[in-house]
């Protein structure tokens, strides 16, 4: 079943905006997985794509960003 309101995020896609998020606060991934509580490796693999975020993850990652989850999605309205 399709509908015009389905998600159409890649994990390339997800991992591309943390990054670039990332970047515009002068972050390394180091930091950001220090303040996300998500090891480097795993936040490195999301980055690029490689592995797709358990929600809870990309909750901690968005919040270790210090933004809220309709902030980090509105990008992808």
């Amino acid at each position: 079943m399709s509908t015009d309101n389905e998600l159409t995020w890649s994990n390339t896609d997800i991992g591309t905006h943390i990054t670039t998020l990332r970047k515009a606060k002068g972050w390394s991934s180091y930091k950001l997985a220090l303040n996300s509580g998500v090891s480097n490796s795993v936040l490195t693999r999301i980055e690029k794509g490689e592995r797709e975020p358990k929600i809870n993850t990309l909750l901690r990652i968005i919040e270790g960003l210090e933004l809220n989850p309709a902030a980090f999605f509105s990008r992808f309205t």
